[in-house]
């Protein structure tokens, strides 16, 4: 089967691996797959085994004016890819440039849009706050361009239930799930790492993490809320942050946030992305881990994280926010927070009784087995093979 694939991002550039790359890199291995690249970033940090199609694209400011100034060079370059490659199957996985490559493949083959995240309100919250009047408008306007995008796929999937119902809702019948799921290797590591631990400061103390973006779609305030009410009832606890931005000031915010509230020497941050490899060497050395998203945001809302099944892998207990997906798929394994207290509960009697809680982590370990990429790659191969 020969495939091409329209990412969300940069498929070489992106700081870390995405959906589609954990997918379709295991697809490749036994199927021809194109991929288009954006080019946002200059660097290249990723690997591949796709076939990967650079073109002569114009140079912009913003991810807007970028697919707006290349629109005709993605649509002639995507219909030459289809035809001089004979592809059977296209899945497109972007808001704006997946309506261009939706009518230059032209139901000549079968197309299917993978929905990993609303995308209305992500795009529109790069710019605008979600719940300002601008963001609202954005919002609304590119919900209509996605709708007339997957009017012209002949199959959606989503990552998580809630965009399942979403998609219904707009008309689109044609929809299925294929949830995010955790690569084999995080089953094989250490679930603790002192090394990392010592250096960083994080001995006898009781640990919170949150590994992953730094952006728009989190709510910390009330994790940064209980960490204070911990530390001021003599609570030896210190939140490990691990990541950084990826386009807009949430980093910012969230330093200053840290400096009010007066934790500073309580939260050790690394203001960076980790090599996706190391990522199991960091979590492991999180006593308790954290999905602090905001549930009142849409794109929060409607997300599925991957880090959930990380975190489970390495046997961490997890605190997530009341966002639906999570709770669906893992709901006995996990703990939800919704405000300061409900995070200060949780992570207080975790401190009087750790074993409890480690134990309600490990027995997620048959249901992580069933969630691996491999898995959903083969679930996603079949569809495709269904639609050539």
């Amino acid at each position: 089967m020969r495939i091409l694939v329209i990412p969300t991002t940069d498929w070489l550039g992106h700081p870390f691996p995405s959906r589609l790359h954990h997918v379709f890199e295991k697809i490749a291995e036994r199927n021809e797959v194109h991929v288009l690249r954006f080019a946002f970033y200059p660097e290249k940090r990723l690997k591949t085994k796709l076939v990967v199609h650079e073109i002569d694209e114009f140079n912009a400011n913003g991810l807007a004016t970028y697919y707006f100034v290349n629109a005709q060079k993605h649509f002639k370059a995507i219909r030459e890819i289809v035809i001089r490659n004979r592809v059977d199957a296209v899945v497109i996985s972007n808001l704006l440039s997946g309506y261009v490559a939706a009518k230059a493949i032209n139901n000549r083959v079968g197309g299917v849009f993978d929905l990993s995240d609303y995308f209305p309100a992500s795009g529109a919250g790069y710019y605008f706050p979600w719940d300002s009047t601008l963001g609202k408008l954005a919002t609304i306007t590119l919900e209509k361009l996605l709708k007339k995008t997957l009017q012209l796929v002949r199959n959606t999937v989503t990552c998580s239930h809630a965009l399942q119902d979403y998609v219904k809702k707009l008309g689109i019948n044609r929809v299925s799930v294929i949830t995010n799921g955790v690569d084999e290797f995080f089953l094989s590591q250490k679930n603790e790492n002192r090394a990392i631990r010592e250096k960083y400061g994080l001995n006898d103390c009781v640990t919170v993490g949150y590994l992953g973006s730094i952006e728009f779609w989190l709510n910390t305030l009330p994790l940064l809320q209980a960490i204070r009410l911990l530390t001021i009832k003599g609570h030896r606890v210190k939140l490990f942050l691990v990541g950084g931005k990826l386009r807009t000031k949430t980093t910012q915010e969230l330093q200053k946030q840290i400096r009010d509230i007066g934790i500073a020497k309580h939260v050790v941050w690394l203001n960076n992305f980790v090599a996706y490899h190391d990522v199991p060497a960091y979590i492991a050395a999180m006593d308790i881990c954290t999905i602090p998203f905001d549930h009142r945001h849409p794109t929060a809302y409607y997300s599925a994280p991957n880090k959930l099944w990380e975190y489970l892998a390495l046997e961490k207990p997890v605190i997530t926010t009341p966002i639906p997906e999570p709770i669906i798929q893992a709901g006995q394994f996990i703990n939800v927070a919704a405000t300061r207290q409900d995070y200060f509960e949780i992570i207080e009697d975790y401190i009087k009784d750790p074993d409890r809680y480690r134990q309600k982590a490990c027995e997620a370990k048959q249901l992580i087995k069933d969630r691996t990429w491999t898995k959903m790659a083969q679930k996603y191969e079949n569809l495709l093979a269904s639609l050539a």
